[in-house]
């Protein structure tokens, strides 16, 4: 579908690909990944155009479509109510819809015009045929998805918050459905529950989609194929994260042997030269060994990519074992009242995952224990216990006169200059970056800084609201590390399924009004959804289906289980483990070859086709392992028969 030839692209002076090559097919689920800055949003900018590639060369086939989906589109000007904006997706029924219109009107005042009864009759066949009379339902559809109401529909656009609009942006390239789907982050402005629409939505598309995502669950559950971005060149993996952080590891260890045994040979060799270069009877053998090591094509093992960096949370005092005290508390917009008599209880050492749909009041409870805000009711926190508060809004409380380092100095004065950069270089400034002054920061930039901040701040109890947001997954993975490992409490609100899988023993979530809770893991609580959601399912199925007759029933229980292997005679035994005797030899041979295939220097370099003969190897493997289950199940029949 798209072919990326010998391409490189340079920007701000040094190359993020450099002679690299991808082939895009139809119907491929592709997540993009790589460490922050290696290229990944400006190659989606090259593919769709909006980059100008000057070395290699980029092919498309013909009539290809492309949506790209990325925070960019923020700055569009788009005028109308929500539901027009996002029917502007497909502007082919768009304008027919429009153009109807008019010509419904004009043939209010003329009914014989011959022409504009043909044209209508025309845009109707086109109308019908595009799928027109089901296109507004789709967009509706899609928005309800997206966490829009019925209500929302007839809004003006322009009224929608920044991330309501990103929603909306999305709805309306989702609904156009082009062949290629592109998407930037695509969850950055998601609560959990619409992630997970979005993530049912991609597994049934039925065209090709690049996803770049920080999301692990979300690039788990949408992408069938993984492609890195490291060290200026793609490299390609079949199946989810997970499965590419699998091969990725089997690759790299198998890269490593091959180095190793290289640098073993090369050594050797060296020491061949070195002693005979000049005994004129070796000088034949000489030549040829260094003739030999000149044509040799090297084994590189790249740096390592992954940053070496840890931090640690202090706490400055112990606080007493309650932590918080809600009590009745309500809470109350116009139109909607969050919290109805509200109560709950915080104790030292519980570390909360607040979850839930946005606009149910979970940043607005993080803002009443803040004291941010009125309410009614009681929030009480309990003896020595010191609060530190993290939200998008305190980047309004960071010096922009300051350099990185002054600014987070003024939280961690207690702190090292050492730890202090380790802790900048967590949160994704590193090296120079640390003396940049705070007002020429981006916006996520600033709130990186000011959660580096807060959590320095030395409190025994956190409220940290989204603070993966502007992370990568390797510093959200350090984050949740130190969470781990903080001995103090806190209450995070978070989309980051990962994350709160990490760090979290209690769930709190807003029901009714009313705070409820659960004591457990994240992945705890999601087992307990899902078994809710059977139970409620199966609970409706008995009322449609009659329950069976209690002897039949009966009957199927006292049904015996038939044995996976019956037992044979004693020369059918022995021919049949004859049999599986050589299946495990010739098993042993396959492995040894495919073994001498993987070494070679040219499989090495072709990521894969090294792929292809692992996942070869490990099925052989799997098929060698069940033969041996099925000998040593029969060895031991042979046994009792010899007895």
């Amino acid at each position: 579908m798209i072919a990326l030839v010998d391409f490189s692209f340079e920007f701000a002076g040094r190359y993020l690909f450099k002679d690299s090559n991808w082939h895009i097919k139809r119907g491929e689920k592709i997540g993009l990944v790589g460490l922050n800055g290696t290229g990944k949003s400006t190659l989606l900018k090259v593919i769709s155009g909006e980059y100008e590639l000057r070395e290699g060369r980029i092919e498309f086939e013909k009539g290809v479509s492309i949506g790209f989906f990325n925070q960019d589109l923020l700055s569009m000007d788009l005028k109308g109510d929500l539901l027009n904006v996002v029917l502007q997706g497909k502007p082919v029924l768009y304008h027919a819809e429009k153009e109807m219109g008019e010509i419904y009107e004009k043939l209010a005042e003329n009914s014989e015009d011959s022409s504009l009864l043909d044209r209508l009759g025309e845009l109707q066949d086109d109308f019908n045929r595009l799928g027109g009379y089901t296109w507004r339902s789709e967009a509706e559809t899609i928005l309800e998805g997206l966490g829009f109401s019925t209500a929302d529909m007839a809004k003006p656009f322009g009224k929608f918050s920044g991330g309501w609009r990103m929603r909306a942006l999305l709805a309306k390239l989702l609904l156009s459905e082009p062949d290629l789907l592109m998407l930037d982050e695509p969850t950055n402005h998601l609560d959990l529950p619409t992630i997970e629409w979005l993530e049912t939505y991609l597994q049934s598309y039925n065209g090709t989609f690049i996803v770049v995502s920080h999301d692990r669950h979300f690039l788990d559950n949408t992408v069938t194929r993984t492609v890195e971005v490291s060290y200026s060149q793609l490299n390609h993996f079949k199946g989810n994260f997970t499965k590419y952080l699998d091969l990725k590891a089997e690759n790299d260890a198998l890269m490593a042997r091959k180095f190793q045994n290289q640098q073993s040979f090369i050594n050797q060799q060296m020491q061949f030269i070195s002693r005979f270069r000049y005994k004129a009877s070796k000088a034949k053998a000489v030549q040829s060994r260094v003739r030999q090591l000149d044509k040799m094509d090297k084994i590189e093992i790249p740096e390592e990519e992954k940053r070496k960096f840890e931090i640690r949370f202090n706490i400055k005092v112990t606080p007493g074992k309650q932590i918080l005290k809600i009590d009745k508390i309500s809470k109350a917009y116009p139109g909607i009242a969050l919290f109805k008599q509200a109560s709950a209880q915080i104790y030292r050492g519980d570390k909360i995952a607040f979850v839930g749909a946005n606009g149910k009041g979970k940043t607005t409870l993080l803002k009443l224990i803040a004291e941010h805000e009125p309410y009614e009711g009681t929030i009480e926190p309990g003896w020595n216990v010191e609060t530190a508060f993290f939200a998008q809004h305190q980047m309004e409380s960071l010096n922009l006169k300051n350099n990185l380092l002054e600014e987070i100095a003024r939280a961690g004065g207690q702190y090292t200059d050492a730890e202090l950069r380790s802790t900048l270089g967590c949160f994704l400034f590193s090296g120079e970056d640390v003396f940049k002054k705070v007002k020429v920061l981006s916006g996520g930039e600033r709130s990186r800084l000011a959660l580096a901040k807060t959590l320095l701040m030395q409190a025994n109890f956190l409220l940290l609201d989204e603070p993966t947001n502007h992370l990568d997954m390797f510093s959200a993975s350090v984050l949740a590390q130190a969470l781990e490992d903080y001995k103090g409490t806190f209450v995070v609100v978070s989309h980051d399924r990962t994350f709160l899988s990490r760090v979290a023993n209690k769930i709190w979530w807003i029901e009714d009004g009313q705070l409820r809770e659960f004591i457990g893991s994240y992945d705890e609580y999601a087992e307990y959804l899902r078994k809710k959601e059977e139970q409620s399912l199966t609970e409706q199925d008995k009322m449609s289906v009659r329950e069976p007759k209690k002897g039949l029933e009966k009957s199927k229980k006292a049904e015996p289980k038939k044995p996976k292997i019956s037992k044979f005679s004693y020369a059918q035994i022995e021919k049949k483990m004859a049999e599986l005797d050589a299946e495990l030899a010739a098993f042993t041979n396959d492995l040894a070859e495919i073994d001498i295939r993987a070494a070679k220097p040219e499989v090495a370099a072709d990521f894969e086709q090294l792929q292809s003969i692992i996942e070869e190897r490990n099925l052989l493997l799997s098929k060698s392992e069940k033969t041996q289950k099925e000998y040593d199940v029969l060895f031991d029949q042979w046994m009792e028969q010899q007895s």
